[in-house]
Parts: C-alpha cells; sequence; structure tokens
C-alpha cells in the first residue's frame, strides 16, 4: 500500500551509501534482566523442516580481498529464469559478484563460492528500476528499491517461485494489518522474512537461512523515519511482541517478505505471496542495544505496485504462471512469539534487517540502515 505521510528523517547527511558495510563488532551480553534477549530472534529454517523456503536465493558477493565471499543480499525466484531484489543490491557499491544461489539452506560463511555449481546461477542480467535514486539526501530518495535478475539457466531443478501479491491481495493484506497491529502488545505475525544477514549477538553471518515472524504495520502507523512521498510503495513491519526484538539485518537486502492470503490457504501453495523485499530500516545493532535510534520499523519494497513493470521487462505474464507446490507452511512451523518466557541471559539467534553502512558516526545522534553487501 501507497505510503504518502512525511516522517522525520534527521542528520541523514552523516550517512555514507557507498562504502561497503565493514564488519560489526561484537556486543558483550547483557547484564540485567530482559526478556528473550537474543536480538532479532530468528530460527534456523532447515531445523524446522527442509526446503522450507525453496523461492529463496541470494547473490554473492565479490572476493573481499582476502578470499571471502558471504551472501551479500536475498533474492527471491519468481520463475523459471527470474528473480527479484533490492535495487541497491545490484549498485555497483554494494560490491556484488554476478552469482546468484537458490535451492539450499546452507552458504558456508566466508566461503559462500564453494557452494555446489548445481546451485550456483550466472547472472546474465540485471535490471534495476529506472527511478531508484539511491539517495538518502532527498524525499522519497529509497522509492522503487527493486531490481531484476535474469540467470543463465532454469532454476527449476532446485528452487520453486513464488507468486507474487496482486493489487488487490495487497489492500487485503493492509486491511488484515489494521485489524491486528498493535505497538504495545502482541500482534499476529502475518509476515515473514528470511536470509543469511548478519545474526546476534556477534554480528557475523550464519551458514545457515534464518527465517523470522513479523507483525505488518499500517501505514499510518509507521514509524520508519523515512520521508516518504506519494510515489513511496512500502510495506512495514517489525517484532509482532514488543517483548522481544525481531528484525532482519546487514545482509538481508532483497529478501523476501511472505504474506498469506488466508483464502487461497488450501491451494497447493497455501496461498503463499511474496509481498515485498527488504529495503531499509534501522541499524539492527542498535535495536541489540535497545537504543531509541534503533527501534523504528523495517520498509520493504511493495511489490504489487511494480507487477506491471515486472511484466513489461521481463515478459513474463504473472497471472499466467502456474500455482506453485509447496511441501510446507512456513507460517505453521515459524514461531508466533506470543507469549515470551521471562531470561537472564543472552544467545545467539538468527536475526535479519537491511543496514547502510555508517560513517561520520560522531555527526550521528540518530540513523537508518540499509542492508548492503557486506
Amino acid at each position: 500500500m501507497d505510503k504518502n505521510k512525511t516522517l522525520t528523517f534527521p542528520l541523514l547527511a552523516a550517512l555514507s551509501l557507498a562504502s561497503p558495510l565493514s564488519a560489526a563488532e561484537p556486543f558483550a551480553e547483557q547484564t540485567s534482566p530482559s526478556v528473550q534477549p537474543k536480538v532479532l530472534n530468528g530460527e534456523t529454517a532447515a531445523l524446522l523442516a527442509e526446503r522450507l523456503l525453496p523461492w529463496q536465493a541470494a547473490i554473492l558477493s565479490l572476493d573481499l580481498g582476502d578470499g571471502t565471499v558471504v551472501a551479500g543480499c536475498g533474492a527471491v525466484v519468481i520463475s523459471e529464469y527470474w528473480a527479484v531484489t533490492a535495487a541497491h543490491c545490484v549498485m555497483p557499491h554494494a560490491f556484488l559478484d554476478d552469482i546468484l544461489v537458490a535451492g539450499v539452506d546452507t552458504i558456508p560463511a566466508g566461503q559462500a563460492n564453494t557452494v555446489n555449481s548445481n546451485y550456483q546461477f550466472t547472472i546474465v542480467q540485471k535490471i534495476e528500476h529506472p527511478d531508484y535514486q539511491d539517495s538518502l539526501f532527498t524525499e522519497g530518495g529509497l522509492d522503487h528499491d527493486i531490481a531484476l535478475i535474469r540467470v543463465n539457466r532454469s532454476m527449476s531443478d532446485v528452487a520453486t517461485p513464488i507468486q507474487i501479491a496482486t493489487l488487490t491481495e495487497q489492500t487485503q493484506a493492509d486491511s488484515s494489518f489494521n485489524n491486528t497491529w498493535s505497538a504495545t502488545a502482541y500482534s499476529t505475525g502475518d509476515l515473514i522474512a528470511s536470509g543469511w544477514g548478519k545474526v546476534a549477538p556477534d554480528f557475523i553471518q550464519p551458514d545457515e537461512l534464518q527465517v523470522v515472524k513479523l507483525g505488518g504495520i499500517p501505514d499510518d502507523q509507521c514509524d520508519s523515519g523515512y520521508v516518504t512521498t506519494a510515489n513511496s510503495h512500502f510495506v512495514c513491519a517489525d517484532s509482532n511482541n514488543p517483548e522481544i526484538k525481531k528484525d532482519v539485518c546487514a545482509g538481508d537486502s532483497g529478501g523476501p517478505l511472505i504474506w498469506q492470503n488466508p483464502d487461497r490457504i488450501s491451494d497447493s501453495d497455501f496461498g503463499l505471496r511474496v509481498v515485498g523485499v527488504t529495503s531499509n530500516g534501522p541499524a539492527c545493532q542498535e535495536k541489540y542495544q535497545g537504543l531509541e535510534s534503533g527501534q523504528s520499523n523495517g520498509l520493504y519494497t511493495e511489490l504489487s505496485q511494480y507487477r506491471d513493470w515486472i511484466e513489461q521487462e521481463t515478459g513474463l505474464t504473472l497471472s499466467d504462471l502456474p500455482t506453485p507446490n509447496f511441501q510446507h507452511d512456513p507460517f505453521t512451523l515459524v514461531k508466533e512469539d506470543e507469549v515470551v518466557a521471562k531470561s537472564n541471559t543472552s544467545g545467539s539467534s538468527g536475526g535479519l534487517v537491511p543496514t547502510l553502512s555508517l560513517t561520520m558516526m560522531s555527526l550521528v545522534a540518530w540513523w537508518r540502515r540499509k542492508t548492503q553487501a557486506r
């Protein structure tokens, strides 16, 4: 749904869009009692079910200079040859290679290029949206954060595409968000995000695909800190329980945000729809620390608004694509976190969120994050 309200967006001149994200320094364990201080609080997808998220893909980074190759951005398979990601993931400063990995739950951290060649696909075409500005210095500067990727051979043997939500389905989802969201109490976990982004507490990339359930937020209640325009098309989301921090993190940009059409649950694809790809939001390290500047909501490019553009660029007729057959319904398997047990200990957990490279930190009292490749 369109986001037409204007939000406060202070001190963004202190952010760097172009520099690669440096390795995050590990944070000390929390010593004060808290509720499950396992920030971002995702789960390992493969422990829930094999091929739980068969549409998930990742774009590999270039060699970082010491032989290290990582899963730099996420992507979502939408057809035999095409995937969708975020536009900032195909910009030169993202430092990503022309390799897409699909159909796996495991990508070895630092050795991502060792994934079996059956699951590696050469990217032969990247199409960023022509109106994407890649700028925080203008209103709507991160609007249209969407790109298309075509690979050199069919992904059908290893991956299963997911359907993109229609405008009607997005309206239905928005209505659900209006009825269920609460910023101060438990809300239904009606969205699922996933990726190989950095995880708490050390903010290093995991080998295993992580998944987390979130709550969809009505546009007029979205506290993202981003200055929107009439051309801003985002889905807003955050933890569905204020007692536990759940989100995506650096390395998850471009990855899928999934919603379930309740009228189509009996279909072979359980009514699963990709409604967004991870775009931008708060720095997940700040969310981990409980800093006020890290508690804003995340934004995901709303794909239903780009169906016509996708069809124009790919030659696909999205409504004619066959209904996929999925083995599992992730909404029944990924934890809901309706009740969160008290805990005094800290531990690692799956997490996922887009984040910007941060520079001139002495000038920043508040900042946003957008997931970059490194």
